[in-house]
C-alpha cells in the first residue's frame, strides 16, 4: 500500500505531527477507515497541542495510532447480550413449557405419538424381559462359568466309571459329579402324606460343584451314606410341615425306605436341574448290579466336572483323546476303531450352553432353542423400530408446521443446537410419558406373558434396578432414534426460505415420508407373513397322520400296589375296569410316546463280520398296547400271553430295514445292550413316536409287563369326568392309598410343540400391534397430506371432481407405498420361514397365494385406515375448503 499523502494541518500556527507515524498508519491501518480515522487523530493532535503543549500531543498522537493498528488494536467490547448456554436450568424450564404447550396444541398427533411409542416399549419391555430371562438359564450358580457337561455329538449322558478315572488323569478337574434319573416317584411320610416327586440319584461332590446351600443336616455326608437321601425345602414343608425332617424316613413306590440326612434350599428356576430330591449314589450302586456299574458303554447319567479355572478346559479337551485310549484299553480290538470314533465327538459342554444350545439324546428335560432367542429379539427390534418410524414420521410431518417458529428463532438469534435441544426435548418428553404408559400395558398384559410362556413373574419385577437400567435404555434408545433426526432436519430450515411458506411439499421431508412408510410396511408384512406360515406349520403339526390314534387316550401312572397287582394278575384289574362301557381297551409301556426312549444296540444273531449297525430305540410293552394305539400290524402277529412271548419282539418297517431283514418274521435278534436274544413275532407299519422334528427312527418294541410304568386306556367321547372318576374309584377299591395321577395322550403330545407354540401366539399378538402402530402413522401423514391439500380438494370439487376420484387422488400414492413394502417383504419373508421350517421332518410347501393373502389383508388394512381420512378430506364443503389458510 501507498502512504497516504500527510495533509497539511488546518490550524497553521500548530506543528504537525510526526510524519512516520501517519505513514505507518497508512501502512498497517484499515484501508476502508484510515482516512478517517486520520481526521479525527488530527483534530485530536490540535486539541491536545492547545490543552497539554506539543510535545505531548506528539507522544498521544503517536500512542493513538500505534493502538490502532491491527496487530496491537482491541475489538470494541460488544453490549449484546451472551447467548445462555442451551442446556442451562433456564432453557430446560422454557424447553419444556414449549414442549408441554405444543403437545397440548396438537393432541391428534400427539396421541397418535404416544399410543405408538408406548405400544412399541411395552412390547419392547415384555420381550426384553423374556430374553434376559433365557439367557439367564444357570447364572444363578456362583461357578457357573467353570463347571462343564460331558457330552459327545449326539448323547447328553455317559458311562458309570467315567467320573471316577476321569478325576485323576485331569489334574484341572476340581470336582466332577454324576446324577441318573430317578423320575417321579410316589412319596409317603411317616406322617400319612403322599405325592409325587421327581428326583436323581447324586454324587457328594455334587454340593461343591452346585453350590447347594444347606438348611439343615450335611449334604455332603448325606449323599455319601447308603440309603441316605437329601431333599429341598419346599419337599420338606410338603412331607414334614414344621417337622425337623433330619432323620425322618420318606417311603418310595410303596417299598423302597430312605432317610432324610440333610434339607438344601431351592435351586434357582432358570435352571435345567430341576429336582424335589437327591439319594446318594451308593444307593445306586448298592440297587444295580456291579456288572452294569462297571458297563463303560452304558449311558446312565449326567457327569459334570467343575474346573479349578477356564483355562483347565482347553488344556482337558487337548487331552481328552489321551484319556478315552486309557480309559477303553480294555475293549476287544476289533470294536476299538469305533469306540475311538466316538471318543473324538466327546467334549465339555459349557453349562450355560444346555438350556439353550443343547437338543441331544436323552437330555435331563425339554430344552429351548437360541433359534427362538433371535426370532424373539429381532421382532422387538422390528416392534421398536416400527414405533420409531411411526414417531419420526408424524414428528416430522408436524415440524413443516412449525417452520416459521423456526425460522423466527433464527432471526431472533436462536442457534442451531437451541433448535436442536428444542425438538429432541420435545421428543424426549413424549418418550418418557409413552414408557410410564407402556409399564402400565406392561402390567396388564403379564397374566397373559406368564399364562404363554408358563413362568410366575411378579409385577415387581420391573422395579429391579438392572429391570430399570433396560427401561431407561429403551427410553434412550427410543428418544435418540425418534427425535435426532427430525430434530437436525428441522433445525437445517433456512430463515427465509421458512418464513415464506406454511410447507415445505417439494423438500426432502415427501421423500423421507414416503421411504418410512414403506418400511414400516416391509416390517408390519414380515411379522403378519411369518405369523400365517408358522400358524399353517402349526397346524400341520397338530393334525398329521401319525399313524396311531392319540385321541381319547387316558395315562394313568403305575405306582406301588397298583403295579403290583396289576403284574401279579392282570386279568383282574383289566376286567373289572372292563365293566364300564366307556372303556374300550386298556395296555401298558414303559414309556409314552414322546417321550425319550431307550437307545439299545439290537442286531441279528450272528451278523456278518465287521458289519455294524445303528442302535434303536425300544420300549416294553404288553398285549393291549398295539390295539389301545390302533397301531397296524404289516405282517405276523401281535404279543400274546397265549404264547410263550417272554423273549420276543415286534420291529416296525424302519428297523427292518437297517437289520437287512427280507423276511423279518420269525428272526432271532439280538439285544447287546440287555443280553437278551428273542424272536421277532411282528412287524408294525412306522408311525411318529417322537416329535414332528425328526424322522421316523428304528423302533423295538418287547414284551415286558413287568417293566411298564404306564396304563393306557382308551376311552369313548362324551364324558372323560365320569370315566376318569370310575377309574380312580377303581384304582382305590383295589389297591387302597395308592395316588391316582392321570393326563390325555394327545395332552402329552401337543407339550412337544409348546415352544413353536410360544412363538407362534407372541407373533400373532405383535404382528397385530405392527399393523396397529403403522397405521397410526399412516393415518397421521394421509391426516397432514389432506389438510395441506386442503384449498386443491375445494378447487376440483367446484370444478366437478367427484368424490370417488378425490378419495382415489389422496389415497392412490400411499397404497403404492403399501404394495411397495409388501413386494420387499415377501422374498425377506419366504427365506425366513424357509430356515425356520429346516428344522422339521415333515414341513408345509410355502405357497405365492399365501403372500398374496396376507398382502390383500395388509392392503385392506391400510385403504380402510387412508379411506376414514381421504372420504373425510373429500366431503368437506368447498366453499370452506376455499376460506381456509
Amino acid at each position: 500500500m501507498k502512504p497516504i499523502k500527510r495533509p497539511d494541518h488546518p490550524n497553521r500556527n500548530v506543528g504537525p505531527p510526526p510524519r512516520w507515524a501517519t505513514t505507518l498508519l497508512g501502512w498497517l491501518g484499515d484501508p476502508n477507515t484510515v482516512e478517517e480515522v486520520q481526521g479525527d487523530l488530527l483534530e485530536l493532535y490540535a486539541y491536545w497541542v492547545k490543552t497539554v503543549g506539543e510535545r505531548k500531543a506528539r507522544w498521544r498522537y503517536t500512542l493513538s495510532i500505534l493502538k490502532l493498528l491491527r496487530p496491537l488494536a482491541k475489538r470494541k467490547p460488544s453490549n449484546d447480550y451472551s447467548q445462555p448456554f442451551f442446556l442451562s436450568p433456564a432453557m430446560i424450564r422454557n424447553y419444556f413449557k414449549i414442549a408441554i404447550r405444543n403437545l397440548f396444541k396438537q393432541k391428534v398427533y400427539s396421541a397418535f405419538n404416544l399410543v405408538g411409542l408406548a405400544l412399541g416399549i411395552s412390547c419392547g419391555l415384555l420381550l426384553t424381559l423374556h430374553i434376559k430371562e433365557e439367557l439367564s438359564y444357570e447364572k444363578g450358580f456362583p461357578n457357573h462359568d467353570r463347571i462343564y457337561r460331558v457330552v459327545s455329538t449326539e448323547w447328553s449322558k455317559s458311562s458309570p466309571p467315567l467320573a471316577g478315572e476321569m478325576k485323576p488323569f485331569f489334574p484341572d478337574i476340581e470336582h466332577i459329579t454324576r446324577f441318573a434319573s430317578r423320575g417321579t416317584q410316589v412319596v409317603n411320610s411317616e406322617f400319612n402324606e403322599q405325592g409325587e416327586s421327581t428326583g436323581f440319584y447324586a454324587d457328594s461332590s455334587a454340593v461343591p460343584v452346585f453350590s447347594l446351600k444347606r438348611v439343615a443336616g450335611d449334604p455332603v455326608r448325606a449323599l455319601a451314606e447308603r440309603s441316605s437321601i437329601v431333599i429341598s425345602r419346599k419337599m420338606a414343608e410338603k412331607f414334614f410341615g414344621k417337622r425337623d425332617p433330619v432323620g425322618r424316613k420318606l417311603i418310595f413306590d410303596n417299598k423302597e425306605e430312605l432317610r432324610v440326612n440333610a434339607v438344601i434350599e431351592e435351586l434357582p428356576e432358570n435352571s435345567h436341574l430341576k429336582f424335589d430330591y437327591l439319594v446318594s449314589m451308593p444307593t445306586f450302586y448298592k440297587d444295580v448290579p456291579e456288572n452294569a456299574t462297571n458297563n463303560k458303554g452304558w449311558m446312565f447319567g449326567w457327569t459334570y466336572v467343575l474346573f479349578r479355572d477356564k483355562a483347565g478346559v482347553a488344556k482337558a479337551e487337548k487331552r481328552l483323546l489321551d484319556f478315552f485310549k486309557q480309559y477303553y484299553g480294555g475293549w476287544p480290538k476289533d470294536e476299538m476303531d469305533g469306540i475311538m470314533e466316538f471318543a473324538k465327538t466327546v467334549r465339555f459342554q459349557p453349562l450355560t450352553d444346555i438350556h439353550l444350545k443343547s437338543n441331544l439324546i436323552q437330555e435331563m428335560g425339554p430344552n429351548s432353542n437360541i433359534l427362538y432367542i433371535y426370532v424373539f429379539l429381532a421382532v422387538e427390534i422390528l416392534i421398536l423400530v416400527i414405533a420409531c418410524v411411526n414417531f419420526i414420521n408424524l414428528f416430522t410431518t408436524q415440524a413443516l408446521k412449525r417452520a416459521k417458529e423456526v425460522g423466527m428463532r433464527k432471526v431472533l438469534g436462536a442457534r442451531k443446537m437451541q433448535v436442536v435441544g428444542q425438538f429432541l426435548g420435545e421428543a424426549f418428553i413424549l418418550t418418557i410419558l409413552a414408557s410410564l404408559m407402556a409399564v402400565f400395558l406392561y402390567e396388564i398384559a403379564l397374566p397373559f406373558y406368564n399364562d404363554i410362556a408358563g413362568k410366575q413373574v411378579s409385577g415387581w419385577e420391573i422395579a429391579r434396578p438392572e429391570n430399570l437400567i433396560i427401561i431407561g435404555l429403551i427410553v434412550l434408545f427410543v428418544g435418540l432414534l425418534s427425535g435426532l433426526f427430525p430434530s437436525l432436519f428441522i433445525a437445517r430450515f433456512e430463515p427465509i426460505t421458512s418464513l415464506k411458506a406454511d410447507k415445505l411439499p417439494k423438500s426432502s421431508a415427501n421423500a423421507l415420508r414416503k421411504s418410512l412408510i414403506v418400511v414400516q410396511f416391509v416390517v408390519s408384512a414380515f411379522l403378519i407373513i411369518s405369523t400365517v406360515l408358522i400358524y399353517q406349520q402349526m397346524n400341520l403339526l397338530r393334525n398329521q397322520q401319525l399313524g396311531f390314534d392319540k385321541e381319547q387316550v387316558l395315562v394313568v401312572k403305575l405306582y406301588g400296589k397298583l403295579k403290583e397287582k396289576l403284574l401279579l394278575n392282570p386279568d383282574l384289574f383289566k376286567n373289572e375296569i372292563a365293566r364300564n362301557s366307556a372303556i374300550l381297551a386298556v395296555g401298558q409301556s414303559s414309556n409314552l410316546i414322546g417321550d425319550d426312549l431307550s437307545v439299545e444296540s439290537v442286531t441279528p444273531i450272528n451278523p456278518p463280520a465287521g458289519k455294524e449297525y445303528p442302535s434303536v430305540k425300544v420300549t416294553r410293552v404288553d398285549a393291549d398296547y398295539l390295539t389301545v394305539l390302533n397301531i397296524k400290524l404289516k405282517e405276523g402277529r401281535n404279543f400274546s400271553r397265549q404264547f410263550n412271548d417272554s423273549a420276543s419282539f415286534i420291529i416296525n418297517e424302519k428297523t427292518a430295514q437297517i437289520l437287512d431283514l427280507k423276511n423279518p418274521v420269525g428272526a432271532f435278534v439280538e439285544n447287546k445292550s440287555m443280553n437278551l436274544k428273542g424272536k421277532i413275532v411282528g412287524v408294525i407299519r412306522d408311525y411318529n413316536f417322537a416329535s414332528l422334528h425328526n424322522q421316523v427312527e428304528p423302533l423295538v418294541l418287547e414284551y415286558k409287563p413287568q417293566w411298564t410304568g404306564n396304563l393306557l386306556v382308551k376311552i369313548k367321547p362324551g364324558n372323560p369326568q365320569e370315566t376318569i372318576a370310575f377309574l380312580k374309584n377303581t384304582v382305590e377299591n383295589l389297591a387302597p392309598n395308592t395316588l391316582f395321577s392321570y393326563s390325555f395322550l394327545d395332552e402329552r403330545m401337543a407339550a412337544l410343540y409348546r415352544k413353536e407354540d410360544h412363538m407362534s401366539t407372541i407373533l400373532n399378538a405383535f404382528s397385530g400391534l405392527a399393523i396397529v402402530i403403522s397405521c397410526l402413522g399412516l393415518f397421521g401423514v394421509v391426516a397432514h397430506e389432506s389438510k395441506i391439500r386442503t384449498k386443491e380438494i375445494g378447487i376440483r370439487k367446484v370444478l366437478g371432481a367427484s368424490v370417488g376420484s378425490l378419495v382415489s387422488l389422496l389415497s392412490g400414492s400411499f397404497l403404492k407405498l403399501v404394495i411397495i413394502g409388501i413386494l420387499i417383504a415377501s422374498p425377506i419373508t419366504w427365506y425366513a420361514t424357509d430356515q425356520w421350517l429346516q428344522g422339521f421332518a415333515y414341513k408345509i410347501d410355502v405357497h405365492w397365494w399365501i403372500f398374496g393373502l396376507a398382502g390383500l389383508v395388509i392392503l385392506a388394512i391400510a385403504l380402510l385406515t387412508v379411506s376414514l381420512v381421504s372420504i373425510k378430506a373429500a366431503l368437506m364443503n368447498p366453499v370452506k375448503s376455499l376460506r381456509s389458510e
